[in-house]
């Protein structure tokens, strides 16, 4: 009996874990008539590997600064990479002439300033920003 008390106790800190809410949240513009996304789906629209969405519009990415919690939180979880990694492919992108990363925001309000105001815009905020006119949308 002791013995499943202990184990449950060890498996308390990593059900906290695995039950967390992710360190940021995918907002779009209210209009956009998406309801989720898959990480896979996200990842494409963050790489500039789909370029409309399905009713046609055409996607407006809006990255975060390298350096920020929010972008490698971003990064490990749709990219399943460092956020180097990430700027790294954007690199040799734009080295080989195919395409330019997208913008970089210094702050979630820049985020969802930018996000509302462009109806096939896409980005990231933290968790805890205000997402005053956007719709947040989540990973399935």
């Amino acid at each position: 009996m002791n013995r499943r008390i202990l184990l449950l106790f060890a498996l308390l800190p990593l059900a906290a874990v695995c039950t967390a809410e992710p360190a940021y949240r995918l907002v779009v513009n209210p209009a956009n008539p998406v309801a989720a996304l898959t990480r896979a789906d996200a990842a494409r629209l963050f790489l500039k590997k789909t370029a409309k969405w399905p009713n046609g519009w055409p996607v407006q990415v809006m990255d975060q600064e390298r350096g920020s919690a929010v972008r490698q939180a971003f990064s490990r979880d749709v990219h399943q990479k460092e956020a180097d990694a990430v700027v790294s492919f954007w690199q040799t992108v734009v080295f080989s002439g195919r395409d330019v990363p997208p913008p970089i925001a210094k702050s979630d309000a820049e985020v969802i300033a930018y996000v509302r105001a462009n109806p096939g815009a896409i980005g990231y905020v933290s968790s805890a920003a205000e997402l005053a006119g956007v719709k947040a949308v989540p990973l399935r």
